[in-house]
């Protein structure tokens, strides 16, 4: 009797250490709601929880949720002020025209310059050449910083830069997306991949820590050029807050493990995870694979031996060895957690964190996701899948009276939405809604469109089902008088 009370005392002492180990997010700058959403969930499914599954994982997008706006594209801007790059001027006509489709067809429609995808693509390389006989030889670990300046200053290089990125927003509009997203990161061809971390470790350095402002990079109208004189906008600063640090640790500390999906290059991502000190609490990587040939980076989409990357204890990378075999943006990122975390964990993810259409495929479709945190980027119009995310948790929170707990039990995911301020060197904000760059009024959603749809909603009393599979759909609706949805089929709200 003696030895089974004493048994008892220690498993209720073991039970109580094991309680009030539990690791909780307490930052007063997440939204009310998404911060009780995390503890819930910590709660309902961590490992202080008889619902743990010991493998539970969730999937983050990264640039403009683990992260305050676009690393890859920050890093472009970067690699072309120091000229980090590893072609000849010869390699990079074919570097551009991968994948593009009638290189003579006249694109002066879309209004970002003149002439057809020959024109675009002369006037880069011409540039190009101009920049690599006069200041080169460049290698993929860039030139000086005296140097870059000069370099910066002459016409050139703004021929070059504002036209090789508004040449990609111009294939962004005229070919489907499994042709522009991977065509970005073919401007790495040439380099290693520890080659592409370096360059973008800098990168994120240097830009974690300026004021967000928008920049202009305009051509000049003295360089005689087929597209003409184009200017590319850009936002400057990238910023992981110390919430994703502490959403991660909270995760990581519960038994569950964290894993990134994003449609930017692997390197670029895997050294975005160390820069911001998330590497402790990340357990890998999935991200946008180039093909590479004798160790470095090729203009072609690698589909075969794609692998994701796992975060190693002491703070080293490794490959996996099963393929992702898909482009991870929109239903490529469901095939590729499918492939590579359903394949290893046998189940599907719990929670998953996104901002935009390219994130909705995985962050709807599972059936067996518990949690979603949408970040607001509040300029989501309704043909986009952010607005539609949006205005669900809004509909969630105010009409259906959510909790976790309740939307589980319900059969729903649960949606919330994380506001942030885009000002100053950015941060999230104790709200829903965002401020953003260069205002001071907090906004909810793009325009009234997305108010017409959430009314919607509530005046036919849906259910999130209904809601989702509705929405997501393009339709020009003559009921609302405007059209909405962002993909020709879909395979449907918890269809996995």
């Amino acid at each position: 009797m003696k030895k089974i009370l004493l048994t008892f005392l220690l498993l209720i002492n073991l039970c109580a250490c094991k309680t009030s180990e539990v690791t909780y997010a307490t930052r007063t700058d997440w939204n009310d709601d998404v911060r009780i959403a995390i503890n819930d969930f910590v709660d309902l499914y961590g490992n202080s929880s008889d619902n743990h599954n010991e493998n539970s994982y969730v999937v983050s997008d990264f640039d403009n949720t683990a992260s305050i706006f676009d690393m890859c594209e920050q890093f472009l801007i970067y690699q072309a002020e120091v000229m980090g790059y590893g072609f000849t001027p010869e390699e990079l006509p074919t570097i551009l025209q991968s994948g593009l489709s009638d290189f003579d067809k006249d694109l002066t429609e879309f209004g970002y310059g003149n002439g057809s995808y020959n024109d675009w693509i002369s006037d880069i390389c011409v540039a190009y050449e101009y920049l690599y006989n006069t200041y080169g030889p460049f290698t993929p670990a860039g030139v000086s910083d005296e140097l870059s300046l000069t370099i910066q200053e002459d016409p050139y290089w703004s021929e070059f830069i504002a036209k090789y990125m508004n040449l990609y927003f111009l294939i962004g509009d005229n070919e489907s997306t499994d042709v522009s997203y991977p065509w970005i990161v073919y401007i790495l061809t040439g380099m290693s991949e520890q080659e592409v971390y370096d360059l973008a470790k800098r990168s994120h350095h240097k830009y974690r820590d300026v004021e967000t402002s928008y920049k202009t990079i305009t051509t000049s109208s003295s360089i005689d050029s087929k597209v003409g004189v184009t200017s590319y906008t850009y936002v400057e600063g990238v910023l992981v807050t110390d919430n994703t640090v502490e959403l991660w640790k909270v995760l990581s500390s519960s038994g569950i493990d964290v894993w990134v999906c994003s449609a930017s290059q692997c390197d670029i991502i895997r050294a975005a995870v160390d820069e911001f000190g998330l590497h402790d609490y990340c357990n890998g990587v999935i991200a946008m694979s180039p093909t590479i040939i004798d160790g470095e980076i090729s203009y072609t989409y690698d589909y075969e031996t794609g692998y994701a990357w796992y975060c190693d204890d002491n703070g080293a990378w490794h490959k996996g060895s099963v393929a992702t075999k898909a482009q991870p943006q929109a239903k490529g990122k469901v095939t590729a957690v499918e492939n590579v975390l359903v394949s290893e964990y046998g189940c599907d993810p719990l929670a998953g964190f996104m901002d935009s259409t390219g994130d909705f495929n995985f962050c709807t479709e599972f059936d067996d996701m518990k949690l979603v945190i949408c970040f607001n980027r509040a300029d989501r119009k309704v043909t986009d899948g952010g607005s539609l995310i949006a205005e669900l948790a809004l509909y969630q929170d105010e009409v259906l009276d959510y909790d976790l707990k309740k939307a589980n039990d319900n059969g729903d995911t649960y949606y919330v939405l994380q506001g942030r301020d885009e000002n100053g060197k950015r941060s999230l904000r104790n709200s829903n809604s965002t401020i953003k760059l260069d205002s001071t009024v907090e906004t909810l959603f793009k325009n009234d469109d997305n108010y017409a749809i959430y009314q919607y909603m509530v005046d036919n009393n849906m259910s999130c089902e209904d809601i989702i599979n509705k929405f997501a759909i393009i339709t020009d609706d003559s009921e609302l008088g405007f059209k909405y949805g962002f993909f020709d089929t879909y395979d449907g709200y918890h269809s996995k």
